[in-house]
Order: C-alpha cells, then sequence, then structure tokens
C-alpha cells in the first residue's frame, strides 16, 4: 500500500488525501455530534417534563386542598335567619335545616329550601371556578332530599339527569373523604352546557358515635375544567404533549384538550375510559412511533400526573436541523470534491512545465523563461524560477569577477585592523617622548586618553565588567582634574560587586553630564559619588552631584524626553542630553519597560541620576571571593 502511494502521482494523492483526512473525519464527526445532540436532548427533555409532572401533580393537590376545605362547609355553616341560628348549634347546623327541626309543619318545606338554597348559594360564592352546587341527602324520616343551585341557569331540569351524569349509583356513601367524579358536562341545568368536573364530600350526623356516623347527605361542586386546563398551559412546551390525571385504579380522571379521545354516540368525549393511557401508546405504535412516558407518584388524593410524548414530533425540529447539516454537509463534500480536482489540476500542470524548462537548464540552456499568469504561489514559484535562471546564468558570467571582489574584500578588511594600531602606536610614541622630556604629567595624561580610545574602539562586545567602566571613569576625572587642578572628587562605593557585567559605557555619560551640566555652572568646584547596591536579583547604580541642580521645568523636560521616542532635546543648534536618552534605551531594550534610568534634581543642590538593571555576573565569578 505504501509502495503505490509513492508511486502515485501528485494529483492522485492530493485528491485522496482530501477525501481521508477532510471529508471522512467530517462526516464521523457530524454523525457523532447529531446523535449525540439527540441523546442529549432526550435527556434534557426527561428531566424538562419529570419537573413538569411533578408540577401538575404538586398543582392539582392545591387545587384540591381547596376544594377539600370548600367541602367541608356543611360542618361549618352559621347563616340563615335569626330565629333558626339562635335555636341551633353552630356545627349541627346544616342537619336541623334537612330535618325541619324547629320549623312549623305546614311552612317545613318552604323553609327547608330557602334555608338550604341560601347555603348552596353562600358555597357557590367560595371560589370563581364553582359552576354549580348539589345536596343530596335524607331528611329526618329517610325520605330523599336533592337541592341544587348555580348562578348561571335559573333551571333544573331534574335529578334523575344529574345522577346520570355523575354516577350517583357508585359513589360510596360511607366514605369520610374527599371523592372526585370525572368530567362531564351540566346538562341537567337549563341554557347551561358547560364541562366540568365533580368534587364531592359526604355528610354525616356528629351526634353519632365514633365508628357509627349516620348518613346524612353529600356535597357536590361543579368546577369547571379550564381550572384544570389553566394548571397544564403553563407547562405546554411543545404542544404535542398529553398530559392525564389518573387515580390509583387507574382510571383517567382528566386528560389534556389535545388528547385524542373517542366520541360516543351523543358525541361526548368519553374521558373516563380506563386504558386511555395503553390506547393512546398502541396507537403511537401502530403509527410506528416511539412514546416517551413520564409519570409521577401519587399525591394524598390518589391522583398521579402521566405525560406522553410522541418522540416524532418532540425530535422533529431537531432532525430537520440534523437533516439539513447532512445536506449542507453534501453540498460541501461535492464542491470540496470540484474544488479539489480543480486546484490539483492547477497546481500540478505548471509543476510539470517547470519540471521540463528544469532538463533544458540541466542541459545548459538558460535562455527560456516560465510564464507568470497569476500572482499566488504557483505564480511566484514561476518568477522565483526565472530569477533564479536569470541569477544563475549572471552567477556563472561573472564567477571570476566575484573572485576578484572577494579577494579585495580580504585585503580591505586586513588593511582596516591596522588603523586603531596606528593610533595606539602614535600615541605611545608621543607618550614616550614626553617620558624623555621629564614631563609626567603629559605621560600620564596621553595614558588615560589611550586607555579610553581602546576602551571605545575596542572588541565590540556590550558587557563589560563593572570593574572597567569605573577605571575608565576615574581615567576621565583624572583627564578633567589634569586641567582644572583637582577640583572634582570621585567617591565610589562598590561593596561585593566584584564580577558584575554591565553595558559598555552606561556610567561615563552620567558622569560626563554630571559635570558639564552640574559642577561645571559652578567654578568647576564639586564632587560626585557613585553607590551601587543590589536587591531582588536587580542592581541600582546611583551617581550624584552637588552641582547646580535643575529646576521643575527642566527636570520636567528630561523627564519627557525619557519617555518619549526623541534622540535628545534639540535646541536651535544641536540636540542635547543624547547620552542620557542612549542610555535609558538600551537598558530598556535589553532587559525591559521595568530597567533604565531615574533622574531627581533639586536646584543650588545637586543632581541624582539612578540606573535600574538585572544583576548579570560573569561566568568565572565566585561568590566566595571577597578580597
Amino acid at each position: 500500500m505504501k509502495r503505490y502511494f509513492r508511486n502515485m502521482t501528485l494529483f492522485h494523492k492530493f485528491a485522496l488525501t482530501i477525501i481521508l483526512l477532510g471529508l471522512m473525519p467530517m462526516l464521523f464527526l457530524s454523525m457523532f455530534i447529531s446523535n449525540k445532540m439527540i441523546r442529549e436532548y432526550r435527556k434534557a427533555l426527561e428531566v424538562q417534563y419529570e419537573h413538569a409532572a411533578y408540577y401538575v401533580k404538586s398543582s392539582v393537590e392545591t387545587m384540591l386542598d381547596s376544594y377539600n376545605t370548600i367541602s367541608k362547609l356543611p360542618y361549618n355553616y352559621n347563616y340563615g335567619n335569626e330565629p333558626v341560628q339562635e335555636k341551633f348549634r353552630v356545627y349541627d347546623n346544616l342537619r336541623q335545616i334537612l330535618s325541619g327541626e324547629n320549623y312549623e309543619p305546614q311552612n317545613l318545606d318552604a323553609e327547608r329550601e330557602k334555608e338550604m338554597d341560601s347555603f348552596l348559594k353562600y358555597t357557590a360564592n367560595a371560589e370563581g371556578d364553582l359552576v354549580a352546587v348539589h345536596f343530596v341527602g335524607e331528611d329526618s324520616e329517610g325520605n330523599p332530599l336533592d337541592f341544587h343551585y348555580s348562578d348561571y341557569a335559573t333551571y333544573f331540569k331534574g335529578q334523575e339527569l344529574f345522577e346520570q351524569e355523575i354516577d350517583y349509583a357508585d359513589i360510596d356513601k360511607s366514605s369520610n373523604k374527599l371523592m372526585l367524579l370525572s368530567r362531564h358536562h351540566t346538562n341537567y341545568f337549563s341554557g347551561l352546557n358547560e364541562e366540568v368536573f365533580t368534587v364531592a364530600r359526604n355528610y354525616f350526623d356528629i351526634r353519632s358515635q365514633v365508628g357509627d356516623a349516620v348518613y346524612v347527605g353529600t356535597l357536590f361542586l361543579d368546577v369547571r375544567v379550564r381550572r384544570l386546563d389553566q394548571i397544564f398551559q403553563s407547562v405546554r412546551f411543545s404542544g404535542a404533549e398529553e398530559f392525564y390525571i389518573v387515580n390509583d385504579e387507574g382510571t383517567c380522571f382528566y386528560a389534556s384538550p389535545n388528547v385524542p379521545h373517542p366520541a360516543d354516540n351523543t358525541g361526548s368525549e368519553d374521558v373516563r375510559k380506563e386504558n386511555a393511557i395503553e390506547d393512546e401508546i398502541g396507537r403511537l405504535e401502530d403509527m410506528g412511533h416511539e412514546s416517551l412516558v413520564l409519570d409521577t407518584e401519587a399525591n394524598k388524593y390518589g391522583l398521579s400526573a402521566v405525560i406522553i410524548m410522541d418522540t416524532e414530533i418532540a425530535f422533529a425540529g431537531l432532525r430537520a436541523q440534523r437533516n439539513m447539516m447532512y445536506v449542507i454537509l453534501g453540498i460541501s463534500t461535492l464542491a470540496l470534491v470540484i474544488s479539489s480536482v480543480f486546484f490539483s489540476k492547477r497546481l500540478v500542470n505548471p509543476i510539470h512545465d517547470m519540471m521540463e524548462k528544469m532538463e533544458q537548464v540541466e542541459k545548459g540552456n538558460f535562455d527560456i523563461c516560465l510564464p507568470v499568469s497569476s500572482s499566488d504561489e504557483i505564480g511566484i514559484l514561476s518568477a522565483r524560477f526565472n530569477q533564479m535562471n536569470e541569477a544563475l546564468k549572471e552567477y556563472i558570467n561573472k564567477s571570476y569577477v566575484a573572485q576578484i571582489r572577494q579577494t579585495e574584500a580580504e585585503l580591505t578588511a586586513l588593511k582596516s585592523q591596522i588603523y586603531p594600531h596606528f593610533l595606539y602606536n602614535t600615541l605611545e610614541i608621543i607618550r614616550m617622548t614626553a617620558l624623555e622630556n621629564q614631563d609626567l604629567k603629559v605621560s600620564e595624561m596621553i595614558e588615560a586618553l589611550s586607555v579610553q580610545i581602546h576602551y571605545l574602539i575596542g572588541t565590540v562586545q556590550d558587557l563589560v565588567p563593572l570593574e572597567e567602566e569605573i577605571q575608565i571613569i576615574r581615567k576621565y576625572v583624572y583627564l578633567l582634574n589634569c586641567r582644572i587642578s583637582g577640583r572634582i572628587q570621585l567617591a565610589v562605593s562598590a561593596d561585593k560587586l566584584r564580577g558584575v557585567m554591565i553595558p559598555k559605557l552606561i556610567l561615563q555619560p552620567i558622569v560626563e553630564n554630571a559635570y558639564v551640566h552640574g559642577i561645571k555652572p559652578k567654578k568647576g568646584y564639586g564632587s560626585i559619588s557613585i553607590e551601587m547596591g543590589i536587591a531582588d536579583n536587580d542592581m541600582e547604580i546611583i551617581v550624584m552631584d552637588n552641582g547646580a541642580g535643575m529646576d521643575q521645568e527642566a527636570l520636567k523636560r528630561t523627564e519627557e524626553l525619557l519617555k518619549s521616542d526623541d534622540p535628545g532635546i534639540k535646541n536651535e543648534y544641536n540636540w542635547q542630553s543624547i547620552g542620557m536618552k542612549n542610555i535609558h534605551d538600551r537598558l530598556r531594550y535589553l532587559y525591559g519597560e521595568g530597567y533604565g534610568v531615574q533622574v531627581t534634581s533639586h536646584q543650588h543642590v545637586g543632581t541624582s541620576v539612578s540606573v535600574r538593571m538585572p544583576v548579570i555576573r560573569g561566568e568565572k565569578y565566585d561568590e566566595n571571593d571577597h578580597s
């Protein structure tokens, strides 16, 4: 395989590399990302709907808590006409109304109807979503009684129709808990056909012994279904999820409006179907769709929330994005293949032409030229090939001339080495002549000058031992004192700094400035001190003089100069303070912005120049040698 790949043309290698290293990883990566994205989205969706299911369960429980409180009103009812209220005990008020106690026989039915109507009306006003209130029970002689009230209707059609709608025959009259009846319509009221669910509670004679309560009647509260719809509207995400409220017997107490329920002959929805959830899952399976089912534990009323999601709908948007990504990937793949073929040919064809021209150059034909038809790398390569061909042709024609010029350059370099030696030898002759004439001072001055010249134009190295820089400063001050009769005093304090390296000529210009701008204006008398110290691997050298000093304006100009890009301070004749600026820039370029020169001065007191730089020691420095 390796041999086959090596024998392939550049065009085929380029195309195969694009496919293997470009398309295949991109395809696998896209498939991995899309599948992982669906898995993560499914997990997030499950968590989201689990929270929604628990919210529904707790909200339904909170809602039923309020109706549970309302359903206990028969035990707390204390309203009625004043004569009756005075005679009835508070917690036995409703039973006495039903039994007709303290009523005249001839007014019993009318008074009881009036009192029960007040009770039902009072109960109906306890909550805004109560459509109707019913009480069905018995009097003291066991005769059936029924009372009905609604703010939205004036005529009750009949007890038989009411009992049929709520399955009255199946109600457990011995239960002392809140009972939930499934959704139905209020067809038992004239002109009122609203969908409700009913909450019921049995009412017992509180005078009975514990465990042997006597049944008095049942209170029924018709609640609008929209009360449940409001709970589910706050947890609708995609609009395709189906919510169910199921009791502990598996019967569907409530289903969200988008659930497709089968209809009976009357056209009403059969929401009480026991296997509604199983039928919905089966319906999705018949369609070839996967269902996502989430449920919760039952609340204290025996109700649990169930959510069924059709994954085809839930993942529809995500799958559409994945399909769009595949389409874009396919288009990109096709475009990549076409462009790779195009650019491969455009890359290979000029190379073939260049190879043919190179064969002619190998045969000695330099009168050839490649066409330059573009400004890309191929065009540049063709132009460089033509330049190389011309340069090679010129090189061959001028090879002998080049050899002669090389010889001349070497000779010039040898002669340039004579000039410094000539200068040193000439100064030495002058010094020896002064000694012969017994002029020791001139001899010493010439020697000091010779040392400084040798230091300036000696080896081109930037770092020198600190001792050499101090020695040059001493020679410079010596020459000054020779002219002004020793009026300058120099003090150097450099304890334990033996072996430290500094940039060449980093201190001498500062000492020169101290004399020219500080001591000289004060008639040439003064002192210059150099102090050095090391802290945190940094070295600070302070050059102080007791000269004329600078005023605030001059000091400000100096500080601005150190921060600027100018080489010095320009006056009408020339540049000034070039040496100070040169030192500051050299230190910053060598070691960074944190190093350089800082000037402090007070007029008529003197000037202090601080040079800050890192500590650099020579290779042969011995920290234990303090001699």
